[in-house]
């Protein structure tokens, strides 16, 4: 019966293991499937529908052919894009997808990875403006999801540099004169790891969770530069269509004016 029980744990736990490392690969991989729709959207948007409209003005018979009717429903908007509405994979797990474009420069690695980055952004937000941009509801609602999200993502750090400077207020102590001892932290995750218990259903999910657990924080801490930089450019898009009107306006006068003074010089 012993024997049966461990056998059974082992598979159990064979299983966990399993359907966690699928699910980190399908994680962590997300991002380089979505680049693929923000590089489409951002080039097509929705302008197969605008051709389509076009050949059904110029050629109404077309309507009717089978084909074109599945075609012609496939392509129409839909009320969600898994890839504009999850930006938990779109910012946190960007390193995958900025990796691979990063692979296809020819630059440098340094120089490769920041116009990498700066490329995966420009197809991220010129795509979600293209396809999401023709229901201004549903842009609004991608754009704040965005941005709530990035403002949550900044809690951690905001919470352990509000840690750190109280720390360092009562304590008196300065940066420079804080060591923080890595043996304890090293021994401790040593000791984890080299647990051979393997009936131990508890020390096997620790076991992986300090396995994968810093993988996590490394693709968090490293996305955070393309997390700023996004909030500053939702922040903008934000703004400008908020208060657009004005400038709008405004440039309108000015090129106005300077039309007028042309036409006096001509």
């Amino acid at each position: 019966m012993g024997v049966l029980l461990e056998l059974i744990i082992k598979l159990v736990s064979l299983i966990v293991v399993m359907i966690f490392l699928v699910g980190l690969l399908f994680v962590i991989l997300i991002s380089v499937v979505y680049i693929a729709g923000y590089v489409y959207d951002s080039i097509f948007g929705n302008s197969f529908i605008s051709l389509g409209n076009f050949i059904g003005r110029k050629y109404p018979k077309i309507k009717n052919s089978p084909f074109i009717v599945k075609a012609w429903k496939k392509i129409q908007p839909k009320d969600l894009y898994l890839r504009y509405e999850t930006p938990l994979f779109t910012y946190c797990f960007s390193y995958t997808a900025i990796s691979l474009l990063a692979l296809m420069l020819p630059f440098d690695n340094d120089m490769s990875i920041i116009v990498a980055s700066v490329l995966y952004l420009l197809f991220y937000f010129a795509g979600m403006a293209r396809k999401c941009g023709s229901n201004e509801q549903y842009y609004n609602k991608v754009l704040d999801d965005n941005i709530e999200f990035l403002k949550l993502s900044f809690l951690p750090l905001g919470f352990i540099i509000t840690v750190m400077g109280f720390f360092f207020t009562i304590t008196g102590l300065k940066v420079q004169e804080f060591h923080l001892n890595f043996k304890i932290i090293v021994n401790t995750y040593n000791s984890l790891m080299n647990n051979n218990d393997e009936t131990n259903i508890l020390m096997l999910l620790l076991k992986m969770i300090a396995s994968v657990g810093p993988i996590f924080v490394l693709f968090y801490i490293i996305s955070l530069p393309v997390q700023v930089i996004s909030y500053f450019v939702v922040s903008i898009i934000n703004y400008y269509r908020k208060y657009k009107a004005g400038y709008i306006g405004l440039f309108k006068k000015y090129l106005g004016i300077v039309i007028w003074l042309f036409k006096g010089i001509w």
